[in-house]
């Protein structure tokens, strides 16, 4: 599937193409945190367990917990966030981006054939 990462305001990544290789969902009213669902949605995209995922650690390429407040976190009178975004981030060769309504795609960028 070719496909290209959201664009527009709400991302700073090229325009390139891609392909989505990973996606998980993530409920913010279950236990697991939004930076396991990153992890898990990244070691799918690479064939490998999430423990395995050393490198770079996922704090030095984005703040999943300030992510997580901002998305899924009470707005200012403790009722859930009912906004609407997304933000890609680049981990390693791969982009990551991660929706407002719980969705992780991991996508890679194709070979360009030119």
């Amino acid at each position: 599937m070719t496909d290209r990462p959201p664009n527009g305001s709400d991302t700073a990544l090229p325009d390139q193409e891609v392909r989505q290789v990973a996606q998980r969902h993530y409920a913010p009213d279950e236990d697991t945190e939004l930076t396991t669902t990153i992890v898990e949605t990244i070691a799918d995209a690479q064939g490998t367990h999430p423990t395995d995922l050393k490198s770079p650690p996922l704090y030095e390429v984005i703040d999943a917990s300030a992510l997580e407040e901002t998305f899924f976190g009470p707005d200012i009178s403790e009722h859930p966030r009912q906004g609407s975004g997304s933000v890609s981030f680049y981990y390693g060769p791969l982009i990551v981006t991660v929706k407002s309504d719980g969705w992780v795609h991991v996508y890679e960028p194709l070979e360009d054939d030119r």
